[in-house]
Order: structure tokens, then C-alpha cells, then sequence
């Protein structure tokens, strides 16, 4: 999944933060815990290349330190994104086990991954409508970031011929082990897939973790056969939720796991850059437990969702679902053209 352009231009640093005990190693938290001995990368615009940037909000003497204060807007394309980038193989280590399962998801990574297993089958059968609308038959697929392979098994389960990438060595063992899933430990550049074979790929929020999302578009791009669909999934930094909600707002993970922040227009351009022709964008939501959502609503309505969660614990109902759409994810439908025509975007010229 992680792909670092060969000629991209950076400043090379170290850094010593302590970790904070709880959390996968290499977590942060923002004016306490850290990398750890770590080389992180100044690097120029993830989409347009460019190094003029602002700050997302600016400094503010005596503030709180916050988790979007690392954060910088391209002045030039508009893209969200840190400006201190890990290099790729000290990324690897913040997806190991911890990751998806820790007690500080609202910081890092899952509360308990497995046990969403329920509310992740049900979301991915939404998911799985949405694509078999452009696809007339079930043919190859390919995940990419595919986690411990629920979307997977749904997507088997429907007559898919499935096949996962993940970096976590940990997610693609449950995937083989439990499901008896075709999943392989890497990234798109160290796998290797057969180019132009998949009649989809998708990639569920992967693109804001990786260092070159575009990179990473045009490697889907070339496994697709021309005609065939990238669906992917993004926070919207441009949603109504993200900008009524600014800090608090649960997109913004910690900047070791969401590197880049896309809204409507950013990725579009990322995706036309790749070579592709979207035919679908619109928000999507997905199946949560009543624990999960209550306990999630704390960061937005504190003393009602802490009644809400009493209530729901009180009850026995904290593994009952809900579809929940805050309308502040993004789903993106494109197209490999068929013939293709390469790089699309105003972008490359």
C-alpha cells in the first residue's frame, strides 16, 4: 500500500518522541507520545508537487496543542496533508497487531476489529450493491488494504474470485488462517499481481495513509484490465461534519496513520491524475454498534451521548447495529478508459 515517489524531493530529519504506554509502538499523541527514534521526510505536495504551503488553522499563542496542527494546505492544488512524512519502513510498524485492537481508537487505529466482524459484513454487502450496479458479472478483485479480509469474505460469499494485499502481517494471517482467504503480506510495489487481470479494486481507507497516493492510484490503475473499476473510500476533509467540528472531528487520526486529507475536489484530481474517469462520488456510512456509535458521539455531544451510552449498556443493546451516515466519508467510483489513455489530469501536463 505505501509507495514513496523515487524523485520526490525532501529534507531528512530525526526525531525522539516517548511512546505512550496502551498504544501500538509507533503512535502519537499529540504533546506527549511519539515515534520513537523515527527518520521523517519533508516532502513536497503528495498530488501537485509543489512546496507552498499554509498552515490548516493558524498558530495561536498559548492554544492547546491539536492533532490538525501538523497539518498544511497546498496553497497551489488545495490538498491536506502532514509535512513531515515516516518513510515507508517505519510505517510498517504502526500496523501490527495493537492496531486493530487498542483501548485508544479515537487516536489510533480499531477498538477490536474482530469483533466488528458482524457490522463489517453487513457494511461491505452495502458496498458490494453499490459496485455489481457497473459490473454485470462477478469477476476478479482485488482489495487493497484489505485488513483481516471480512470485506473478502463477503464479497466471496456473492461469487467474487478474491485476492487481498495488507502490510500488516498480522491482518493477512487471520485472513489465510480463519477465512482461508487469498491474502498476501506487502504493498503493491513488493506483491507481485499480474497487471491488467482484476475487473475491480478497491481500496477502503487507504489512500490517506500512504505517502504517494497518487503513485498508489496508478499501480491499481495498472492491474486493472481497461474498462475495469476503482472504488475506493476517503475521509472528507470538506464535509459539512469536518468543518462544524474542526479538531474533534474523528478524521483527523493521528498524523502516523492519516497523512493526506482529500475533499471532493483533491481527490478527484488524484484519481483523474492516475488515469482514471470517475463515475460516481458520494458520501457513505456504515454499519457501527450502538456502543460504538454512542461512545463516538461523545466527541461531538459529550453529556447526551454519555446518557445515550448508560442506556444502551443498561439495556443489553450494545452489540445491536446501526447504518450510520455522517455524510463525512467519500466514495469514489472510477473507470480504467477502455482504451486507455493514460494520465488524464491537467496535472501532468
Amino acid at each position: 500500500m505505501l509507495a514513496t515517489r523515487p524523485d520526490q524531493r525532501f529534507s531528512t530529519f530525526s526525531v525522539e518522541r516517548e511512546r505512550r504506554p496502551g498504544l501500538p509502538a509507533s503512535s502519537r499523541s499529540f504533546g506527549a507520545g511519539g515515534w520513537g527514534a523515527a527518520t521523517l521526510e519533508r516532502v513536497e505536495c503528495p498530488l501537485c508537487h509543489n512546496n507552498l504551503f499554509e498552515p490548516l488553522r493558524a498558530p495561536r499563542r498559548g492554544a492547546r496543542q491539536s492533532r490538525i496542527d501538523s497539518l498544511h494546505r497546498c496553497r497551489t492544488c488545495g490538498l491536506v496533508s502532514v509535512r513531515e512524512m515516516p518513510r515507508p519502513e517505519d510505517l510498517h510498524a504502526v500496523y501490527g497487531e495493537a492496531y486493530f485492537r487498542n483501548s485508544r481508537s479515537d487516536e489510533i487505529g480499531y477498538d477490536d476489529y474482530e469483533a466488528d466482524r458482524f457490522c463489517i459484513l453487513r457494511t461491505a454487502n452495502r458496498r458490494l450493491e453499490a459496485i455489481e450496479k457497473f459490473v454485470p458479472t462477478r469477476g476478479r478483485l482485488l482489495d487493497v488494504g484489505c485488513a483481516l479480509g471480512f470485506f473478502m469474505e463477503a464479497a466471496t460469499r456473492r461469487g467474487w474470485l478474491v485476492e487481498g494485499v495488507d502490510i500488516s502481517e498480522h491482518a493477512t494471517s487471520y485472513a489465510r488462517d480463519e477465512l482461508g482467504i487469498d491474502a498476501r503480506t506487502g504493498t503493491l510495489q513488493t506483491v507481485p499481481f499480474e497487471s491488467g487481470t482484476y475487473d475491480v479494486v478497491t481500496a477502503w481507507d487507504v489512500i490517506e495513509h500512504v505517502t504517494d497516493p497518487v503513485g498508489e492510484l496508478r499501480a491499481m490503475r495498472r492491474l486493472l484490465r481497461p474498462g475495469g473499476l476503482l472504488v475506493l473510500s476517503t475521509p472528507d476533509i470538506g464535509s459539512r461534519l469536518a468543518k462544524v467540528t474542526k479538531s474533534r472531528w474523528m478524521g483527523f487520526k493521528l498524523a502516523e496513520e492519516h497523512l493526506v486529507y482529500f475533499d471532493r475536489n483533491t481527490v478527484e484530481k488524484a484519481v483523474a491524475h492516475a488515469g482514471f474517469e470517475v463515475v460516481e462520488m458520494r458520501p457513505i456510512g456504515k454499519d457501527v454498534s450502538l456502543e460504538f456509535f454512542s461512545r463516538r458521539l461523545q466527541l461531538y455531544a459529550g453529556p447526551f451521548a454519555k446518557l445515550m451510552e448508560k442506556a444502551v449498556n443498561a439495556a443489553g443493546l450494545g452489540r445491536a447495529s446501526v447504518y450510520a451516515n455522517p455524510r463525512d466519508i467519500l466514495m469514489v467510483i472510477a473507470r480504467r478508459p477502455s482504451p486507455d489513455r493514460g494520465d488524464l489530469s491537467p496535472l501532468h501536463k
